[in-house]
């Protein structure tokens, strides 16, 4: 993380949506896990899941915006979903090597 090291300056307002925002995805993160976790193959499950939430951001129809923004915001969601699968991947090795 290139900013961990240096304070930026956070509104109330921001403050409040990053909580949010971080609150939503530990959220979401914690529901997948213990869905994939009821299925025959978790592994598989959390992959075609992962190939399909990719494909329904790819083809996700986002209000008219230039398309260097779109990129952007299209960049950003998978960077999310693909944290919020680590994580599950995460603590489905730690419940099972325990």
């Amino acid at each position: 993380m290139k900013h961990q090291d240096k304070l930026s300056f956070i509104t109330d307002d921001q403050a409040e949506q990053m909580g949010a925002d971080m609150a939503t995805q530990f959220m979401l993160a914690t529901l997948f896990q213990i869905v994939s976790e009821m299925a025959d193959d978790p592994r598989g499950f959390r992959t075609h899941i992962h190939g399909e939430v990719t494909d329904l951001m790819a083809a996700y129809k986002l209000p008219p915006m230039p398309e260097d923004a779109e990129r952007k915001v299209r960049a950003a969601a998978g960077k999310i979903l693909d944290g919020i699968m680590m994580r599950s991947f995460e603590q489905n090795g730690v419940r099972s090597s325990s």
